[in-house]
């Protein structure tokens, strides 16, 4: 009886809780998924969508399907075959999710030939009493209006933390950090706060 590919036994040790067993998988695979993952992704989405958090997600999901036994591996290239088409599926999506309409890249307006002057002249004026007044007011409002936990993480945000170090201290996945600082930016654009 021929040998099951090594992927499948790896696969069955992970599925007995062999963390090795995980990492060796991973570290297979992970420098040409993120390769593939980079090659889908245009010059200019570049800024927006990282293939490394791209193939991260790829293994979430693929670690957790396998403890679910929904994956079945029989040929030495089918594991590969599985990452990479979940990789562009997963790829696809972030693409697609950019280029959606006020996302779209193409909508983004050029600062004009100098920006960094503009925004060193923004930055120079001093705001008036009654400018920070309301501005502390709708800021008090605006946060007022936050779930506690988004708070707790807009807070750490603007204290200088990392999204790795909030979810750390929070036991949460960076990935509900990013979610939560994108509806914040949604609601602070609906209460009309700049950019």
């Amino acid at each position: 009886m021929a040998e099951p590919p090594l992927d499948r036994v790896l696969m069955d040790l992970w599925r007995g809780g062999d963390e090795a067993a995980a990492r060796k998988l991973f570290d297979t695979y992970v420098e040409r998924l993120v390769a593939l993952a980079r090659r889908r992704i245009s010059q200019r989405l570049a800024a927006r969508v990282d293939p490394e958090d791209v193939v991260q997600s790829v293994f979430r999901t693929f670690f957790h399907r396998v403890k679910e036994g929904q994956f079945s591996i029989n040929d030495e290239d089918d594991l590969c075959k599985l990452l990479m088409r979940i990789t562009v599926h997963k790829t696809l999506r972030q693409v697609a999710f950019h280029k959606a309409a006020k996302r779209n890249l193409g909508l983004e307006v050029d600062q004009g030939p100098d920006p960094q002057e503009r925004l060193q002249e923004l930055l120079g004026r001093e705001p008036t009493t009654e400018d920070a007044v309301a501005f502390l007011d709708q800021l008090e409002h605006f946060l007022n209006r936050l779930r506690p936990q988004d708070r707790q993480i807009l807070e750490m945000r603007l204290q200088g933390y990392s999204n790795e170090e909030i979810a750390d201290k929070l036991g949460i996945y960076d990935r509900k950090i990013r979610r939560v600082i994108e509806r914040i930016r949604g609601l602070a654009e609906q209460e009309g706060f700049k950019k």
